[in-house]
């Protein structure tokens, strides 16, 4: 977090936070979650080394969030329509 000062890291406890824990399907410990612009846009069980960390940091940067979120609104008109 230091190498990263504009990012939040966070760390949640899912013993005392069982709700959220589940609202967010963890199910391994640890499970690395990354959030940008309150998008999901990153899950997997299991702890990153250092370097794989940063890489994923560069990646979920430079991803194109409007282009994203269009994405995310076209699936979920999709999914609305055949429903």
């Amino acid at each position: 977090s230091e190498a990263n000062p504009d990012i939040t890291f966070a760390k949640v406890d899912t013993e005392a936070e069982q709700e959220l824990a589940g609202a967010l399907g963890i199910s391994s410990i640890p499970t690395l979650m990354v959030f940008r612009d309150n998008v999901l846009v990153y899950r997997e069980a299991g702890a990153l080394p250092a370097p794989a960390l940063d890489s994923l940091i560069t990646q979920v940067r430079e991803l194109d969030m409007d282009e994203l979120k269009a994405k995310i609104a076209e699936e979920e008109a999709a999914s609305s329509a055949q429903a």
